[in-house]
């Protein structure tokens, strides 16, 4: 009675574990089925024939409830035999309570079967998982770009098909090197400012006084001649004018601001001082007088203190 007894229970207890492993799994079966009622996907290659490593287009869309949340397959799927190269995706359309989506897969090829088929799921995405729905099967004939070659044929008689058509290829960069080479070429430039940098600063601010002393000089000699052919108490003072605003930016004094007298008090110069005295008799006496020496006085003084400035900035 006893060993009947356990036997029984025993048998119960296998009922109880195939009841809780197998409902699931009939749910989850029966689930996947009515998804698959529910849900038409097709899918269709653009054209019948593929050449290899030419780009084709690849449709597929699905019809399911609007109620549903369906994915479609992204680059990181497995398209095999074909490689994925980019995807558009169309918006969703519902009518009726049946929404519509689809997505064009630009795909190539790089095998060389004379078949080639490919089927895509869509996933349905449910509180637990994701179920697929597969697509129908759709096939493409790959085209030979070179004809079957006797054994008996030369190489210089092989039947080639020329093909002279740019292929477009992504350029790709190799962040890796890129960021490298980019912290070499500062590290570079770090070190380079930290030993030269005192000298680079000083090539080029005696460059830009050199240049900055020529246009004076060429605006100072053209001011000059044109008051030497048509004098005038302005003109004089404009050419006056022209030495104190170089002067002002060369020693950083405000000399534009300066009377001739101040001028005078403040250089301590005898052949400067006879030369502005000589510029006012010009401007306020309205004397031509001899104008080229007190304005090449002018001229020679400019040039002395810009050559004592840069000796100034190169061993500064």
């Amino acid at each position: 009675m006893r060993s009947g007894t356990g036997y029984k229970l025993q048998i119960a207890g296998l009922r109880v574990i195939r009841f809780y492993i197998l409902t699931p799994l009939f749910y989850i079966l029966f689930v996947s089925s009515l998804h698959a009622q529910e849900i038409k996907v097709q899918a269709k290659f653009s054209g019948d024939s593929v050449k290899i490593g030419k780009p084709l287009e690849f449709h597929l869309s699905a019809h399911y409830p609007e109620n549903l949340n369906i994915l479609f397959p992204d680059s990181a799927f497995s398209f095999a035999p074909f490689e994925f190269q980019k995807k558009i995706y169309f918006p969703t359309q519902t009518k009726n309570g049946i929404s519509k989506d689809s997505v064009v897969y630009t795909l190539a090829s790089y095998e060389v079967d004379s078949i080639q088929t490919l089927k895509l799921p869509v996933f349905v995405v449910n509180k637990m998982d994701c179920t697929q729905v597969f697509s129908n099967t759709d096939s493409v004939y790959f085209q030979d770009l070179v004809k079957a070659i006797p054994d008996s044929l030369t190489t210089e008689k092989l039947p080639l098909k020329v093909n002279t058509n740019y292929l477009g290829v992504r350029w790709q960069l190799n962040y890796i090197l890129f960021g490298i080479g980019g912290g070499i070429l500062l590290i570079a430039l770090i070190l380079v400012w930290i030993f030269f940098g005192k000298r680079i600063k000083k090539y080029f601010k005696l460059k830009r006084m050199s240049k900055n002393y020529e246009a004076f000089r060429i605006r100072f000699e053209s001011s000059v001649e044109k008051l030497d052919h048509d004098f005038s108490p302005k003109s004089a003072e404009a050419s006056l004018f022209i030495w104190k605003n170089y002067l002002e930016t060369l020693l950083a004094k405000p000399y534009t601001k300066y009377t001739s007298k101040e001028i005078k008090t403040i250089e301590n110069s005898e052949e400067l001082g006879y030369a502005l005295s000589e510029i006012d008799r010009m401007i306020y006496g309205h004397e031509r007088g001899n104008l080229h020496a007190p304005f090449a006085g002018l001229k020679s003084y400019v040039h002395q203190q810009f050559e004592k400035k840069k000796e100034e900035v190169a061993h500064g």
